[in-house]
């Protein structure tokens, strides 16, 4: 398997370290770069970095696919769509967008509309789509009604964590500052927190430009940048309650590793958590007010983390192993009668 991607430092980099130690008995080999330091793991066969520039991105793609033979291109997320898309591969691809762009409701839509045309061009050259949510198996539809969908089971990055009292008074969110992820919504929350409930924290585990980690810290936010998964796991498990602020998503990793470290979730309402059993919120302050009542009110926080604790049942790692290996089975069954 060769996974492409130019987010390796993101969640998408947490979800192709997944599937590559969730599934040893297969070879995985990685072309990748970052916007930030990162280093692959230990558990791919070969890891190469991309070079700077689309066409050189372009060949390097080709290159490695003659150099490795892989059994199939699984392309992560929308620029290595385009690497792997834009001109005819030898062996089959399997586009991950890791969300649609053209999904951010708060894109002009004339941008949006360009967006779903490049989406809809390069889709001819999918072999599957894996999506992670129905709303994201719609979408991916919408582009090309021929294309094979996989609904992926999602599962956690970290180790399930035991039943636990409450922790703190910490409000965490995770993930990259980044438009999609809407870091100035997570502040005018966390103001509005603060005036009902003066001196709750609230941090922001992610990276990205520097002017939204400065908006985030003027408004009281904590920024760690990046952290490793025992890093992670050690600031989920001093969280009171973590909150998911992005506008449009396929479905977020984090959520899951909150979940699986019992952290009650509530989330912004979006159309990937439609169906789940999470706790949704409309607005800034329906969120404030949500999180203030999870904060005080022990009743709250129970029926918090029972919703949270029936997303976590839901996604497993067993489930999500043989999502990963009905996906792939195919080609490596079709790669032995090329």
């Amino acid at each position: 398997m060769l996974h492409i991607t130019e987010a390796y430092n993101a969640g998408v980099g947490r979800a192709i370290d997944s599937i590559a130690l969730l599934t040893p008995d297969r070879e995985h080999h990685l072309l990748w770069s970052a916007r930030s330091d990162a280093s692959p793991l230990p558990d791919f066969a070969t890891a190469t970095h991309l070079p700077d520039g689309v066409a050189a991105r372009v060949r390097a793609v080709r290159d490695s696919v003659r150099r490795v033979k892989p059994d199939v291109v699984h392309a992560h997320s929308s620029w290595a769509g385009v690497y792997a898309r834009v001109r005819p591969l030898d062996v089959p691809v399997v586009y991950q967008p890791h969300c649609y762009k053209f999904d951010d409701p708060s894109t002009a839509s004339i941008v949006r509309r360009a967006y779903r045309a490049a989406e809809r061009l390069l889709a001819a050259r999918s072999d599957s789509v894996v999506v992670l949510s129905a709303h994201e198996a719609r979408l991916a539809l919408s582009l090309d009604r021929r294309v094979r969908v996989h609904v992926l089971t999602n599962a956690p990055t970290v180790a399930v964590a035991p039943a636990r009292a409450r922790v703190g008074d910490e409000v965490v969110m995770v993930g990259r500052l980044s438009a999609q992820k809407d870091p100035e919504h997570f502040a005018r929350v966390a103001k509005l927190v603060n005036r009902l409930r003066p001196g709750t924290p609230f941090t922001w585990i992610g990276s990205g430009p520097t002017s939204s980690r400065d908006r985030l810290e003027s408004a009281g936010v904590r920024v760690t940048g990046w952290l490793d998964g025992d890093r992670l796991v050690d600031h989920l498990d001093r969280a009171a309650v973590y909150y998911h602020s992005a506008r449009y998503e396929g479905f977020p990793l984090s959520v899951l590793d909150a979940a699986a470290r019992r952290v009650p979730v509530i989330a912004r309402r979006i159309p990937a958590f439609d169906g789940t059993p999470l706790r949704v919120v409309d607005d800034e302050a329906a969120a404030a007010r949500a999180l203030v009542a999870v904060l005080d009110d022990e009743v709250e926080r129970l029926q918090t983390a029972r919703a949270t604790d029936a997303l976590h049942e839901s996604m497993s790692i067993a489930a999500h192993v043989e999502s990963l290996n009905t996906l792939y089975d195919r080609y490596t069954r079709e790669h032995a009668t090329r």
